[in-house]
């Protein structure tokens, strides 16, 4: 079985808040005879120790010649973290093997808000000029109409 592993981060950041950090595993599957499904662990480090955090077997492509496209969203995650992924695909009779790992750090952390905060602050500096725009162009307009 071929399987290729990806890794896609996602955070939500705006101005008022700060979205949870999240990790979202990817992983495409050329053929699955014989599979039943996938475990997907993490760990602190490329040694382990590895922690299955799917609650439940993620279902094997009902295509097995085909394989298929997986998505797996961790959101357990500490912001800033770096984590390790092992993908393992369970066969019918029980046999499992690992892929892996891959090393990913959870968005977030003191860049995130750092991020989070200047984008305020650089929309609040626009609020304020285009505040003071305003301002001075009623003024102009108040002395062109008195003037007429």
């Amino acid at each position: 079985m071929l399987i290729r592993l990806g890794l896609l981060m996602l955070l939500g950041l705006s101005a008022c808040s700060i979205a949870p950090a999240r990790i979202v595993v990817e992983w495409t599957t050329a053929t699955e005879i014989n599979t039943a499904g996938f475990n997907l662990y993490r760990g602190a480090s490329a040694d382990g120790p590895f922690a299955k955090v799917n609650d439940q077997l993620i279902a094997a492509s009902p295509d097995p010649v085909t394989g298929g496209k997986y998505r797996f969203e961790d959101a357990t995650v500490v912001p800033g973290q770096t984590y390790y992924y092992q993908l393992e695909d369970v066969e019918f009779s029980g046999r499992t093997a690992r892929h892996g790992p891959i090393v990913i750090t959870a968005p977030g952390g003191i860049g995130a808000i750092e991020i989070a905060l200047g984008a305020g602050l650089l929309v609040l500096a626009a609020l304020v000029l285009i505040g003071m725009r305003r301002k001075r162009v009623g003024h102009v307009g108040d002395k062109f109409s008195k003037l007429a």
